[in-house]
């Protein structure tokens, strides 16, 4: 049975810290654009400057272990590399979508490159095509925590 007070007014009125409950905070630009830079650089690092710490410390220790690991097994750092100058394509298309994944680790890749891990091929071993799947994998989901990043920064998550 309803009240008569809630028969003339059936929409009840929302406070306002319920209403800021329900509202994601937007960051402003230089916030958006340093947590994207941090979330390509650092896996969850983007997370870690917008105060989601769980979920940094989750993306961290998940993709760097993944990109580590498939280095230790014999993985591969890929380069595009040049299949046929004088095709019309000169790069070969499995490198280059292989080192665009692999670069979406951030410094996990640049650091490797630059010490020479994973210079070497070593397509005998029997871990190499897992190896290369975790430092793949490791790279794509990275994008993916970005675009989180980003979402959570211009307010369209929480």
């Amino acid at each position: 049975m309803q009240t008569r007070d809630e028969l003339r007014d059936p929409i009840t009125p929302v406070s306002a810290r319920a209403l800021a409950a329900e509202t994601p905070r937007t960051y402003p630009a230089s916030i958006r654009t340093a947590a994207v830079i941090a979330a390509w650089l650092v896996p969850g690092g983007g997370h870690l400057l917008l105060g989601r710490f769980g979920r940094a410390l989750l993306f961290f220790f998940t993709l760097v272990g993944s990109f580590v690991l498939g280095l230790s097994i014999e993985g591969r750092l890929f380069w595009p590399t040049v299949a046929d100058p004088t095709s019309f394509m000169h790069y070969d298309l499995i490198t280059v979508l292989w080192s665009f994944a692999q670069i979406g680790g951030g410094l996990c890749y640049v650091v490797s490159y630059a010490l020479g891990f994973g210079l070497s091929a070593r397509p005998e071993a029997a871990t190499y095509e897992y190896a290369n799947t975790f430092m793949i994998l490791a790279g794509l989901l990275n994008y993916l925590v970005v675009i989180d990043a980003f979402d959570i920064a211009s307010g369209r998550k929480r």
